[in-house]
C-alpha cells in the first residue's frame, strides 16, 4: 500500500473513529516549542508519520501515526515551566492498541502487526533516554524485538533534527554517542 501523505494514509486506511477524534482533538494542543516548534501535537504526528511513509514500512507508518494519540487525554502543566506535558500517554496509547480490537482490525488489515506498533508507541519515549541508561539496560533495550525498527521511528520524532533514513544518527536526542 502506499501513501503519498498523511491525508493519503488516513484516507486509504479508514482508522476508526476513536483514532480519528482524538487526531481532531491534538489539533488543540500545543506543547513546549523548544521541543515542538510545530503548531499542535496533530501537527507533530502528520509530520512524523509523512517521514516514514517513504520507508514503506507499515508498523513504522501506524506508529508515527498513533505514538502520540493520547497526549491530549494526558496532558497536565508543569508547575515548574508551565508548559504542557503529558505523562504516560506512551504506555496508554500501547494499551488501547493492545485491548480495542476495532483498531487492532484496524491496523492488521492494512499490513502492520498490532504487538509491534504497541511497542513502538510504547518505547518510543525510552528511546530518547537511551543514552541516560546504563549500559546493561542499553543491551536489554536492544535486544527487543522491535529495536531496529524503534531506531527509525525514534529519529523521526525528533523535531529538532532534520530526517535522515541514511543518518540516523544525527537525528536522535542522545547527549552522547552511543555505540549500536
Amino acid at each position: 500500500m502506499e501513501f503519498k501523505d498523511f491525508k493519503g494514509f488516513l484516507a486509504k486506511t479508514n482508522p476508526p473513529s476513536s483514532v480519528t477524534s482524538r487526531l481532531e482533538a491534538l489539533k488543540t494542543l500545543r506543547e513546549r516549542p523548544d521541543y515542538h516548534p510545530e503548531s499542535s501535537t496533530n501537527e507533530h504526528i502528520r509530520i512524523v508519520t509523512e517521514r516514514l511513509i517513504p520507508l514503506g514500512d507499515m508498523d513504522l507508518i501506524f506508529s508515527g501515526c498513533l505514538h502520540d494519540l493520547f497526549k491530549h487525554d494526558t496532558k497536565q502543566i508543569n508547575p515548574k515551566t508551565g508548559f504542557v506535558t503529558c505523562p504516560g500517554h506512551d504506555t496508554r496509547v500501547a494499551r488501547f492498541i493492545r485491548t480495542n480490537t476495532i483498531v487492532q482490525e484496524w491496523i492488521a488489515s492494512n499490513g502492520g502487526d498490532v504487538e509491534t506498533v504497541a511497542s513502538l508507541c510504547k518505547d518510543h519515549m525510552r528511546f530518547h533516554q537511551f543514552s541516560d541508561m546504563k549500559k546493561s539496560k542499553q543491551d536489554e533495550f536492544k535486544s527487543r524485538p522491535h529495536w531496529s525498527k524503534l531506531i527509525y521511528l525514534g529519529a523521526a520524532d525528533n523535531m529538532l533534527e532534520e530526517f535522515d533514513p541514511n543518518n540516523l544518527e544525527k537525528s536522535w536526542k542522545w547527549k552522547e554517542k552511543v555505540t549500536l
